[in-house]
């Protein structure tokens, strides 16, 4: 980079962060009345010195590689603005959807199915939020930039990550060896509508032995406005920190510790209360050794450890309340996985997976701090095998198989409220539960032309998770109720599902295709229950019926010229409740993006719209963890703007504008569960998404 460019680079970053620092402060101290603006207009640069062409932006999220895995790069450029934390980068695959609770912490859902159905991994470990209410979902932890990778496993055609009902997300982490010494990071800034300011620092330095790496974010957001310029109760504030050292003493052996903290909150226009704190501390060691013999490929040992302490409130961001919840979730992990190769022909992965889960209750009054209650703990021994033989020149074989063990127990837990008069005393108990899960899937490829066509059959089992777990047992067994029922007794029934998944894949020199179909029968589908009680005796518990889901999705990329690329993709999914004869809660309705890139030397303009139907099916009160049907939503559709401009390899800055014509929409998978006058919140509508939205980034690669 000669010195013009490097001064470019340092003056765009000095106009980000002089336009946005005072937020970044803000999203440390909490404070809410910050104002500021974005002014900051990207310098020219000399076009003489060379040409070349952007980094793809991936407009619609992924592009397909192989049958029922798709992989991305959240680091890399692209839009609709770029996500705050994991939920918000689903969105934009086909097949996802989110439920809405405010700025942050949007629950994400796969083909209809959200919550504990879709396995999440982060870094190396399976961590849950700490929430009974699901503010807080693993995706709130995950600021996407600060990871490699981003795969999706698509159904229970995999087993490695766990009994993944409807799938799998994998946040992957993975620090670049150093040939010799040097100095490496990433620094980026943005800044939007609605004070929004998002930071990141990424700084590596190393050698051929070893590495350290220091990660910051900072992100910040007061409350959205919608189209009709209402302001929603959506205000956001995080600050993360991760460290990790790596030991590479010679190119086959990884030995690697790290640290992650962040401290942050959220205001939530969904619910009776507001996240005020959401603390969380995790630690992870891995080890890595490949080529330990001729068949061994890679072994692979990981260790976690997930403290998180979360405040639940009606007083920090709402007047005259008094009512508070702390909770927290200490979570164990560790998985040991050995790669094999048998021939250049046969592969196969062997693993092991243990985990404890301890989930924690204590009051947080405004003038009342109770003392932790150890309500329920979770335990659960995994162990898997997969297998992979091609079977001709064009043909494979993939498969395989999971048993999974898990006890839970139920503690005499006691809640009270804010006076201290004891509101809830569950009956104490246990329970166990054995689940199998497995797949296999044949693939072929066409003789003369890029083109793979794939069926698989899939079966996966869970039993309920702590959320289904939790308010049923409060629901059933509060003694001062007059319930005296046993947690085992009245705890929904495992849920299993099996799934038939074909399509096809082409991946040509200017196209790319994929179409992907498929149709699961779920037994004893595990559905949230319509609201027993009012107010403090107010209980949601889950019972199980059976379902079905069906749905495709399609995509297509097709690059017309050297200048032009165009894009589009289709989702659909249909549920079925065939106990009661109803549609199945929360099921997005269809979707549609539409999208087109121009670039030309060091610029590039993309274009998205989003179309989505209007959604007339579904099931008042009932639902899932993540979200109740209220009532059936519009249609709309969405276009969204962007520029990009790299004045060299480093340096790049973007320019957008997201609901372009400021639309008033709500998704459907999301509704305010409680009235909240003092905010003009009313209960059982749908909670409007944002008005048009306008933001900036720069970033800066060395």
């Amino acid at each position: 980079m000669n010195r013009s460019h490097r001064r470019l680079a340092l003056l765009g970053m000095a106009l980000s962060t002089a336009c946005f620092g005072a937020h970044a402060y803000a999203a440390q101290t909490m404070q809410m009345d910050m104002h500021g603006t974005m002014n900051s207009t990207p310098a020219a640069a000399d076009d003489g010195m060379y040409e070349f062409t952007l980094d793809e932006v991936i407009i619609t999220g992924y592009r397909t590689a192989s049958p029922l895995t798709l992989s991305t790069d959240p680091q890399r450029p692209r839009q609709p603005i770029p996500a705050a934390d994991g939920a918000g980068y689903l969105k934009t695959i086909p097949g996802f959807s989110v439920v809405r609770k405010g700025g942050l912490g949007g629950d994400p859902m796969m083909r209809g199915m959200g919550g504990s159905r879709m396995v999440m991994d982060m870094n190396g470990g399976m961590m849950s939020g700490g929430c009974p209410n699901r503010m807080d979902p693993t995706s709130t932890y995950a600021f996407p930039e600060t990871f490699s990778r981003i795969i999706v496993n698509k159904g229970p055609q995999s087993v490695r990550y766990g009994a993944s009902v409807a799938g799998s997300v994998i946040f992957e982490r993975e620090t670049e060896r150093f040939e010799k010494p040097g100095v490496r990071g990433n620094i980026s800034v943005l800044g939007a509508s609605n004070h929004r300011f998002d930071e990141l620092t990424d700084i590596t330095a190393g050698g051929k032995e070893g590495y350290a790496r220091i990660i910051q974010t900072r992100n910040y957001s007061r409350d959205y406005a919608d189209g009709d310029g209402r302001r929603i109760h959506s205000g956001y504030g995080r600050h993360s920190l991760t460290g990790i050292v790596g030991l590479t003493p010679d190119p086959d052996t990884l030995f690697e510790v790290s640290y992650d903290r962040s401290r942050g909150w959220a205001k939530y226009a969904h619910g009776m209360m507001d996240g005020s704190q959401f603390d969380r501390d995790s630690y992870a060691v891995k080890f890595e050794r490949a080529h330990l013999s001729p068949v061994v490929e890679k072994l692979t040992l990981n260790f976690n450890n997930d403290t998180i302490d979360h405040i639940m409130d009606n007083y920090t961001f709402r007047p005259g309340g008094m009512m508070g919840t702390d909770v927290k979730r200490v979570q164990y992990g560790m998985r040991a996985v050995t790669d094999l190769r048998f021939s250049p022909q046969t592969t196969a992965a062997v693993g092991i997976d243990l985990r404890r889960d301890a989930h924690y209750f204590a009051e947080a009054h405004r003038r009342l701090k109770g003392s932790p209650n150890n309500d329920m703990d979770i335990k659960n021994f995994g162990i898997f095998l997969e297998y992979s033989r091609d079977l001709a020149a064009r043909s494979r074989l993939r498969t395989g198989l999971r048993y999974d063990r898990t006890e839970t127990d139920y503690h005499n837990a006691r809640f009270r409220n804010g006076m201290g008069v004891l509101m809830r005393n569950l009956v104490p108990g246990s329970a166990s539960d054995h689940a199998v899960s497995g797949f296999v899937r044949w693939e072929n490829t066409a003789k003369k032309q890029p083109l793979t066509f794939y069926v698989g059959l899939g079966h996966a089992e869970r039993p309920a998770d702590y959320w289904e777990a939790y308010h049923t047992w409060a629901a059933y067994s509060n003694r001062r109720l007059g319930m005296n029922a046993a947690p085992a007794a009245t705890r929904p029934r495992k849920e299993r599902n099996t799934q038939l998944d074909l399509g096809w894949v082409y991946a040509g020199e200017k196209t790319n295709a994929s179409l992907s179909l498929y149709y699961a029968h779920i037994h004893d589908f595990i559905l949230r229950l319509p609201q027993i009680g009012m107010g403090m005796n107010a209980r949601t518990p889950y019972g199980n019926v059976n379902a079905r889901l069906y749905g495709f999705e399609a995509e297509i990329t097709r690059t017309v010229s050297p200048l032009w690329t165009l894009g589009a993709s289709l989702a659909y999914t249909r549920g079925d409740d065939r106990t009661n004869d109803a549609p199945l809660p929360q099921i997005a309705p269809l979707e549609a993006n539409l999208t087109a890139k121009y670039s030309h030397k060091k610029a590039e303009a993309n274009a998205v719209w989003r179309l989505v139907s209007k959604q007339n099916r579904y099931h008042k009160g009932y639902g899932s963890v993540t979200g109740t049907d209220y009532g059936p939503t519009g249609g709309f559709g969405i276009l969204s703007l962007s520029l990009a401009y790299r004045p060299d390899e480093n340096l790049t800055f973007s320019l957008g504008v997201d609901n372009l014509f400021n639309k008033t929409y709500a998704e459907f998978v999301n509704y305010s569960e409680a009235p909240i006058p003092a905010l003009g919140i009313s209960a059982g509508g749908h909670i409007t998404e944002p008005g048009r939205t306008l933001w900036f980034k720069s970033n800066y690669k060395f």
